[in-house]
């Protein structure tokens, strides 16, 4: 999964990608990958194979994850800012998970 979001990235970014990015990109696509899962909180007995099949079908969900801290990249824990007359204000990773209808999964105790 993380050639293939590499590569979208690669896609998406057109003639502003650059080589020296790859190292970063590939940073983000981990963290957006590793908090996808956390998020899920998959069950120990879900197989390599099912959590593979679980996030092909979130894909876009990942996607939007990995642009995310993209944009992040650089002002991490920043709560705002404001620079030359314009301010940015950020929706929270939580939002992402929202509105794509990731839950963790339930499991029977």
């Amino acid at each position: 999964m993380e050639q293939k979001l590499l590569q979208d990235l690669k896609d998406y970014l057109g003639e502003d990608y650059s080589d020296f990015e790859e190292s970063t990109l590939l940073i983000c696509i981990k963290r957006a990958i590793n908090s996808f899962k956390n998020k899920r909180n998959y069950p120990d007995n879900y197989s390599e194979n099912l959590i593979q099949k679980d996030m092909e079908k979130k894909y876009f969900c990942i996607w939007d994850d990995v642009l995310y801290w993209c944009n992040m990249a650089g002002i991490e824990f920043q709560t705002s800012n404001s620079e030359n007359g314009s301010s940015r204000s950020w929706q929270s990773e939580d939002e992402i998970y929202v509105f794509h209808g990731v839950l963790p999964i339930a499991r029977i105790v």
